[in-house]
Order: C-alpha cells, then structure tokens, then sequence
C-alpha cells in the first residue's frame, strides 16, 4: 500500500530570505542556504536534512532489525557525513558514510549485530530511494 508524504514551502521577504518548511506530521522549521553558499548558521539546510533523512531512516530501520532478530542494542551514536562535490557540471552529495558506534554487550552476538546492520542498509526506504554512495563503517566498543 503506497504512503504519500507532504510538506509545504513558504516564501517571506520579512524572513530575510529564510523559508519556512511545514510537513504533513506537524513539524515545522525554518531553513536557508547552507552557510558555505551564504546562508545564515544555526538553520537547518536541505544538505544537513537530506544527510540527516538518511541517518534517521537508517537508525529506526536498524532498531526495527534488531528488535525482529531480538538482540537488545540498548543505547548507540550514529554519525553521518555527507559530502557535497561537483560531478558532471553539477553539485551533488556524491557519498554518505554512516558510521554506527555500537558498545557489545556481554553475551551479544557480534555477528548478529553485523547482519542487522546489512538489512538495515537494505531495508531502509531513504537509502534506496538515492543515488548517492553509501558506505556503512560500523565501530564497535
């Protein structure tokens, strides 16, 4: 069954050329360019969000995975970084790397964790719907 998500731009010469972002869920910002094209810092930008849609999706894909394999993660840090570069005459975040810093428990699995790290990556709807390179480097404590 397809989901449809909605979200609306507005546009204010008062907002000093910020834009407004409401989405369908309630949520609503106020954004601008990043501050490396001029924008103002302290305001989300649509690099920071699309970069941040891939760790969110990816997180709550990883928990849903570890919960069905019922392996109890507890607490973890998910960093990401994506980078922006010119490729073919056009700007573009060519590679996202998530790095997922997991702390073992005793008696957990190691290689379940891994796997549940591979479906997440297969699983996750943000991260098969771009064409960005993904790279997962998973740090174990």
């Amino acid at each position: 069954m397809p989901h449809q998500y909605t979200s609306f731009v507005e546009w204010s010469e008062e907002e000093d050329e910020h834009g407004k972002l409401s989405m369908d869920c309630g949520f609503s910002c106020t954004f601008h360019k990043p501050v490396e094209f001029g924008g103002a810092e302290d305001i989300l930008n649509p690099e920071d969000a699309f970069v941040g849609s891939l760790a969110m999706c990816y997180s709550i894909t990883l928990k849903s995975m570890l919960e069905k394999m019922k392996v109890d993660l507890g607490d973890f840090e998910l960093e990401t970084k994506g980078t922006l570069e010119e490729k073919d005459g056009k700007k573009m975040i060519t590679t996202i790397e998530l790095i997922p810093r997991i702390q073992l428990k005793e008696k957990m699995d190691k290689e379940k964790v891994k796997r549940a790290l591979e479906l997440a990556e297969e699983n996750c709807p943000i991260g098969n719907s771009i064409k960005s390179e993904v790279e997962i480097n998973p740090e174990f404590g």
